[in-house]
């Protein structure tokens, strides 16, 4: 015979409640069976573990001393197994299609080796929200637009790690392509190609901002494509809106609004009992590290940004 994961269980078991009644009921098993498996156990050990008084079962000393290998050596298992469903559990993050979405798979991917990491983008706000409630994603990446506040489900931490201003694009001939920087204000006369309207409140915070800067933004195109988008500003249609960093942009002009009226909050949120939570600052660190060595690699935005634009962009801690 040799002691299994079973026969420490039983021995925890009456340890714990003192009766070998109340052990067989904490272990499915009738009471003659704990008795004899007992009885088993014993004879392999060389003496006896308990002994019954008026408190019910209590240990003998070679009894204590089992038992107190046991609990350990049942609680190093339990540690094991948590440490392999860790490890083979993937890390699954999902956010928006936006710069720090690919710098949080890189950077999971750098910090933890030995787990995979899978990812999914979504555009719409509530799915991403639904699957963090839901414990379908880890952590996300999430955007909020002025005037339309995150509603973060319980049970899941955040932490803003950018705003990012929003900049326009216009054809590379237009009257204001070699300015530094545009009123939005100067865009009044200009068509629009903006993404389809979604949950985000993006499309309503552009025309509310719009209309306070005295114009009623005028639209004739919409696309989720950005290459559409951009080829339709390259032929000098339209405007359109421009993330500080992105894609190829040819036959673009660049340009920052002054005071930066169009911004977004980018936001890592994440499940408080994903097994990672706890790097959760070395993660942001990451991220910060690697969206800063892309602003310098962005002559436009390096511009604004060393003209005062990271103490808007960056976090107040920063």
């Amino acid at each position: 015979m040799r002691l299994d994961f079973r026969h420490l269980e039983l021995i925890v078991a009456i340890g714990n409640t003192g009766s070998l009644r109340r052990a067989a009921a904490e272990l499915h098993l009738t009471q003659p069976a704990v008795t004899t498996q007992l009885r088993r156990i014993e004879q392999h050990l060389g003496g006896a573990l308990f002994v019954r008084d008026r408190e019910g079962t209590q240990p003998t000393h070679l009894g204590s001393q089992v038992l107190q290998h046991a609990k350990q050596v049942l609680g190093q298992l339990s540690e094991l197994e948590r440490t392999a469903r860790r490890t083979a559990t993937p890390v699954r993050v999902a956010g928006v299609p936006a710069q720090q979405y690919a710098l949080l798979v890189k950077s999971l991917r750098v910090l933890l080796p030995n787990k995979d990491v899978v990812s999914c983008t979504h555009r719409s706000t509530r799915q991403l929200l639904t699957l963090l409630e839901t414990g379908e994603v880890d952590v996300a990446v999430l955007r909020e637009f002025p005037g339309f506040p995150l509603r973060l489900p319980p049970l899941v931490g955040h932490r803003l790690m950018l705003t990012e201003p929003i900049f326009v694009g216009v054809h590379e001939d237009h009257r204001l392509a070699a300015h530094e920087d545009v009123e939005l204000a100067e865009l009044a006369a200009e068509s629009w190609v903006m993404p389809n309207p979604d949950d985000s409140g993006m499309n309503e915070f552009f025309a509310a901002t719009c209309r306070a800067a005295g114009f009623e933004q005028r639209i004739t195109d919409f696309t989720t494509e950005s290459h559409v988008a951009f080829t339709l500003t390259a032929a000098g249609r339209v405007v359109c809106p421009l993330y500080p960093i992105g894609t190829n942009r040819d036959g673009l002009a660049t340009l920052p609004l002054t005071g930066n009226p169009l911004s977004r909050k980018l936001v890592l949120a994440w499940r408080v009992d994903w097994s990672e939570a706890s790097r959760v600052d070395e993660v942001c660190a990451d991220i910060d590290e690697g969206y800063r060595e892309l602003v310098a690699n962005a002559p436009v935005y390096a511009r604004w940004w060393a003209r005062g634009g990271a103490s808007f962009a960056l976090p107040a801690s920063e």
